[in-house]
């Protein structure tokens, strides 16, 4: 299975365009068990939305784009939108810049060099302006355009809950399978965002395991979260922490608290069997060197590369 890796949460702090952009992203691509990235859809204007830097990474590799940054972006000026909106102008505001990204991918992918496998898409806004039938809709839409052989992921994140303020609070795990299931499209499953939602390590294998009851996981990527503040932010928060105990250096120390261990790591890969693809997002101090950064996505790499490895050697 293609191994991804969202290389642009773990970026040192103020990378910059050009040679600096490219050695980064061409060191990633040069880790063992590195097939492609989750790029990030930012939109007009993002280093990342070039796609110069994706057309000269090598023939085969598969990339996965995520529409994640640019929903949050645009929900921080306008509350409901969303391709689940209730309200049918920010839906479709969102189908426009799911126009767009469709645009990039295509761009890409007539291109030299790897192409975009999959895009994960997402059933924002936040409660109380979600619908599932606004996001049936939206699909409806979208699947209608000529992906050619990239595949639409819905990617989960944590859904409302009246028990504690969510960080995103999008549509219900039950919901948007029930939507997979209808459209016949597949599932990404973030473990950090499973966690933030149900608050207990468990949760992330409760709803992998749901996934798969369905038939639906099409990707399963680790990022962590702590239950307690961290130097960048609070408990709960989406940050994307690194797997705990990664290594013993000074720049570990933010993964402390991570409710992400490699146990967890080869438990859920053992329950996913063989998903689509595999990958790990994690993010980097803001602290971090250049250096540091890399070290960091290279370790966390080879923790689940491993326990995929391992997976598949019993299979």
């Amino acid at each position: 299975m293609p191994f991804i890796v969202g290389a642009y949460a773990a970026a040192p702090r103020g990378l910059e365009p050009g040679t600096q952009f490219r050695t980064y992203v061409d060191d990633v691509l040069a880790l063992p068990a590195v097939d492609g990235l989750e790029v990030p859809f930012q939109g007009e204007g993002s280093t990342w939305n070039d796609p110069a830097y994706l057309h000269a990474t090598a023939a085969g590799s598969e990339h996965v784009l995520t529409m994640i940054p640019a929903t949050i972006m645009a929900l921080a000026g306008s509350p409901t939108q969303g391709l689940a909106s209730s309200d049918d102008g920010g839906r479709k505001q969102a189908v426009e810049q799911l126009r767009r990204a469709f645009e990039f991918v295509t761009a890409v992918n007539e291109g030299p060099g790897g192409t975009f496998a999959a895009v994960e898409v997402h059933s924002a806004p936040r409660h109380p302006y979600t619908s599932a039938d606004a996001f049936r809709a939206s699909l409806d839409e979208v699947l209608a355009w000529d992906w050619g052989g990239t595949e639409l992921l819905i990617e989960h994140s944590d859904a409302h809950s009246d028990e504690h303020e969510p960080a995103k609070g999008f549509l219900t795990l039950d919901d948007e399978l029930a939507v997979a299931a209808e459209r016949g499209i597949g599932f990404s499953v973030n473990w950090g965002r499973s966690v933030i939602e149900t608050r207990r390590v468990a949760g992330a294998r409760e709803h992998l395991a749901a996934v798969l009851a369905q038939g639906r996981l099409g990707a399963l990527v680790f990022s962590g979260v702590s239950d307690a503040d961290t130097l960048d932010g609070p408990a709960w928060a989406d940050l994307h922490l690194p797997i705990r105990d990664w290594s013993g250096a000074p720049v570990a120390a933010e993964a402390a608290t991570s409710l992400l261990t490699a146990d967890e790591v080869r438990a859920c890969v053992d329950a996913a069997a063989s998903p689509r693809f595999a990958g790990v997002k994690v993010s980097s101090p803001s602290t971090a060197t250049p250096a540091e950064c890399l070290d960091l996505v290279a370790a966390n790499v080879a923790i689940v590369a491993d326990a995929v490895e391992r997976a598949q050697s019993r299979s």
